[in-house]
């Protein structure tokens, strides 16, 4: 089993998840990489509550180990709300944009949460550590090894 990533937002301040995937979508267009989405799931008043999302910077028939994959999901979604023990604000968090493993694509997921990050500097990205990474943390890290850049408290000179 490998290691997730997570876009957070404050429980209650979560962005709809209709405007996340367009959001997504946007990225995807500016940065050149590769967009696909399914299993889109609707409510009954046709609201959007969970996507299931692809990007890539190569073709996905090309390469299909470049290929990143995330669920969206709209707040409230069960079993989406977690709060940390280290957080010292103590807040609860919306988990609304849960990556799958991303081993050795890395560089791919910086370039993705740098650019949600710039559209919602609010949030936060976790990545099963004890610690999370925010707008300015992001934009600091252009200098570290792109490849490890998620396994580094941002805290923490290395």
């Amino acid at each position: 089993m490998g290691t997730s990533s997570f876009l957070l937002f404050k429980t209650g301040e979560s962005i709809s998840a209709k405007e996340l995937l367009s959001s997504i979508h946007k990225v995807c267009v500016q940065e050149n990489l590769f967009f696909d989405s399914d299993e889109d799931t609707y409510n009954n008043e046709g609201i959007l509550k969970y996507a299931r999302v692809y990007i890539s910077d190569m073709p996905f028939r090309e390469n299909y180990s470049r290929t990143l994959c995330f669920s969206v999901y709209d707040e409230p979604y069960e079993y989406q709300v977690v709060s940390f023990e280290w957080d010292e604000v103590g807040n609860e968090y919306f988990k609304a944009i849960v990556s799958d493993d991303f081993y050795d694509n890395e560089d791919l997921l910086l370039q993705l949460s740098r650019a949600m990050l710039k559209i919602y500097p609010n949030s936060k990205i976790w990545i099963e550590e004890e610690w999370f990474y925010t707008s300015d943390n992001i934009e600091n890290i252009s200098d570290m090894s792109r490849n490890d850049w998620c396994y580094k408290n941002p805290e923490i000179e290395n």
